[in-house]
């Protein structure tokens, strides 16, 4: 009702944050490293924002967002501590100097022009940086169409597909929104993590269904 999390203690302002905003990834579904592809020993990092907050209300699943059963996940608050946090993380991430993939975003999505502009100018400065995720800002909007130049001008270095937009082939639904394209070979365990998977950031000419949780 509140367009917010339900778990409003692990809401976190960054520029009071004393860890990382950037986290490795430690989740056994989106695996530690890129083990395939061209991005074959990439190290995963993730980010996550509060979900609902930052999220188009249009969105299929603001009811049953799956951010509901994450308690205990730190997400962060929309505001430019933020980027100054994430910029400070991929700072550090450079230094290693090795390429590496970021997961954009475990919950939320991307809440106004000027964080997409952000991210377009990490990616001009970053050579090693890249980055995959979902939105649910539409091409047909403002900030959708936004995405969609960033995502015209880097490639798959900013592999961010459309959630429930079948017109766009680099896309991902839902299987009750459409069933044309390739099931999620980690939900059919066909593989055991999308870091063994990489149709994600790879494949780029078709959908990806993810079946409803």
């Amino acid at each position: 009702m509140n367009s917010q999390t339900m778990y409003r203690k692990n809401v976190h302002d960054a520029g009071n944050y004393a860890y990382a905003v950037i986290k490795a990834s430690t989740n056994i579904k989106l695996g530690k490293k890129v083990t395939k592809g061209h991005l074959k020993g990439a190290k995963i990092f993730t980010l996550t924002l509060e979900e609902r907050a930052t999220c188009d209300s249009d969105c299929e699943h603001w009811l049953d967002c799956y951010g509901n059963n994450m308690p205990f996940g730190h997400r962060f608050k929309a505001n430019d501590a933020l980027m100054v946090s994430i910029e400070r993380d991929l700072d550090r991430l450079d230094a290693k100097g090795k390429p590496y993939l970021v997961r954009l975003h475990i919950l939320g999505d991307f809440f106004n022009l000027k964080y997409v502009l952000f991210w377009r100018r990490q990616l001009k400065n970053r050579e090693l940086l890249n980055v995959y995720g979902y939105t649910r800002n539409h091409p047909i909007k403002a900030l959708g169409y936004a995405l969609k130049l960033v995502r015209k001008e880097y490639g798959k270095r900013f592999a961010i597909r459309f959630s429930n937009y079948p017109d766009d082939p680099f896309s991902a639904q839902s299987e009750h929104v459409s069933t044309e394209g390739i099931g999620c070979p980690v939900q059919e365990d066909k593989t055991d993590s999308c870091s063994t998977c990489t149709l994600c950031w790879e494949m780029e000419d078709k959908s990806i269904i993810f079946y409803d949780h």
